[in-house]
């Protein structure tokens, strides 16, 4: 939920710290984001991986996307990839000083697995301790993402975790809780007890606005790191520099795959019978000219997408292909029958005019221009698009039965797991276009079932295009990936955030690099 900027907040601010005393007492106040719903409880999956503000998981992704130990001495998968076991560092401890073991390991996991939260704990079956410095993780089957896991899910101490977790974590974070203030702030200071690389700064200050407010008091001088949108990231701000992060976020329409006539266990309508055409999906994606999108409504700050995984080594290199084909896209309709026969200019087939309607997110102005800029760029092609926006809990009840523009980006392979296995239609936002393909569900299988990541790339990289068939634009194009953003940020011209991995989907993840931020002025 966003906040607006009040009096109060910016009182807040300007008591915790001044601008003209960084240097001196580290302090580095910040906008990156609104209040996590859910609280800061990592077993719930606060904030979609900003675990590492508070708690820290077993290993850390580097920004090669390799792995480290962070608490942990060692770790071991076995033969059969059905058994992690883990070494933990000796003497470890949480922020309040009291002893981490391996039982509080093995009771995160095995919490997580049962709380009904966002962790996401893959294949896991059961967590034991062998001694307080060792215990092992069962796997149902093998799975080459559970490292993901290992690196994703932060440690909670068994004996302080209950109700309240949420509004008074404890963790082995680099980071330990001070204040919380409910729609206003967050303050957290240095973790004494921290075993991994400790930044610079010994307060953190939180201020919950939406991007607009921070984005004025950026200007003010009152912030040191604010998120802004991309359309304001290029307007210079007086003793602020500006920071372009890599980011894998994607935005991206989905498309209902099955002709009309099912519904889901809510009564919901399934299935769109234009959508359910190939043609309709292909020329789509020829139509839009993804760079366009790009330099005008991100002013350059986003990059063409032709998957759900681009950049990453996942992603197939030859899912490119030559969109802003208007042409092409024509051919395509007019070969698979889809004719126009009316004034409008609106084509039709059997007697179904190819009208549709996309719905997306409201409240966010990069998805209503989005969803604005496609409708524009289908015209041309005799498709008609009606634009709809509503509250998730709106948006959920039309999006098996009508294009879907969505957001997404993630680390983690599974993401092509969660858009196209058949296994998964319809379970929340996973598979909501109810694909399925039984190619693509035997390479998603192996890919998961391969032992370790690396020897899995190639296999996932097959789910868009196999030589034969694939989720892509040369097999089913069940999806019209369309952009990649840039995460954009005004920045104190003295603080420096490094070099990490690319961040993911969601206002938190640029804090997933905490242990390289540093103060560059003497």
């Amino acid at each position: 939920m966003k906040s607006r900027l009040s009096l109060f907040a910016l009182c807040l601010l300007t008591a915790a710290a001044s601008t003209s005393v960084i240097a001196q007492n580290h302090t580095l106040k910040l906008a990156i984001g609104a209040e996590p719903s859910e609280g800061f409880d990592p077993l719930l999956g606060w904030s979609h991986g900003s675990y590492v503000l508070l708690h820290s998981p077993l290993l850390r992704q580097n920004a090669d996307l390799s792995w480290q130990p962070v608490l942990v001495n060692s770790y071991k998968l076995s033969d059969d990839g059905l058994t992690w076991t883990v070494h933990l560092k000796p003497d470890l401890k949480f922020s309040d000083g009291s002893p981490l073991t391996a039982d509080d390991v093995v009771f995160s996991y095995n919490q997580a697995a049962i709380s009904g939260g966002k962790a996401d704990m893959g294949s896991f079956q059961q967590a034991k301790a062998v001694d307080k410095q060792t215990l092992t993780i069962q796997l149902k089957h093998p799975e080459s993402t559970f490292i993901n896991v290992l690196g994703a899910l932060g440690i909670v101490p068994q004996a302080k975790y209950g109700k309240d977790f949420a509004r008074q974590p404890i963790g082995a974070g680099p980071y330990k809780l001070t204040s919380l203030q409910p729609g206003q702030q967050l303050i957290v200071e240095a973790n004494p007890y921290y075993v991994g690389k400790k930044n610079d700064f010994n307060k953190l200050v939180f201020v919950f606005l939406d991007q607009d407010s921070a984005y004025a008091a950026a200007s003010s001088g009152k912030l040191d790191l604010v998120r802004v949108p991309q359309t304001l990231a290029n307007q210079p701000v007086n003793n602020m520099k500006l920071l372009v992060q890599p980011s894998v976020e994607n935005r991206g329409i989905m498309f209902p795959m099955i002709p009309a006539g099912k519904k889901d266990a809510q009564g919901n309508d399934i299935g769109n019978n234009i959508t359910a055409d190939i043609a309709i999906r292909q020329a789509i994606n020829y139509a839009v000219d993804r760079q366009l999108l790009a330099n005008q409504l991100f002013d350059g700050h986003a990059t063409p997408a032709y998957t759900a995984v681009k950049g990453l080594p996942w992603d197939n290199p030859e899912a490119q292909f030559k969109d802003g084909d208007v042409e092409k896209a024509r051919q395509i309709l007019q070969q698979a029958g889809w004719v126009n026969k009316t004034p409008d200019g609106i084509r039709e087939k059997n007697g179904t005019a190819a009208k549709l309607t996309l719905w997306y997110a409201s409240g966010d102005s990069t998805r209503r221009d989005l969803a604005q800029a496609f409708s524009s760029m289908l015209k041309p092609i005799g498709i008609e698009v009606t634009l709809k926006s509503g509250s998730w809990e709106t948006v959920e009840r039309y999006m098996h039965a009508n294009p879907t523009l969505f957001g997404w980006g993630s680390l983690d392979p599974m993401e092509l797991y969660h858009h196209y296995s058949s296994k998964l239609q319809g379970e929340g936002y996973f598979n909501p276009g109810y694909y399925t393909n039984a190619k693509v569900d035997k390479h998603l299988q192996q890919a998961i079932e391969t032992p370790n990541w690396q020897a899995a790339t190639p296999i996932w990289q097959k789910v868009d295009w196999d030589g034969a068939t694939g989720v892509g634009i040369k097999g089913d194009a069940a999806w019209a990936w369309l952009i990649n953003l840039n995460h954009t940020y005004l920045v104190n011209p003295c603080v420096s955030l490094g070099q990490g991995a690319p961040e993911a989907h969601g206002d938190w993840t640029v804090l997933n690099n905490l242990e390289n931020w540093s103060w560059t002025c003497k």
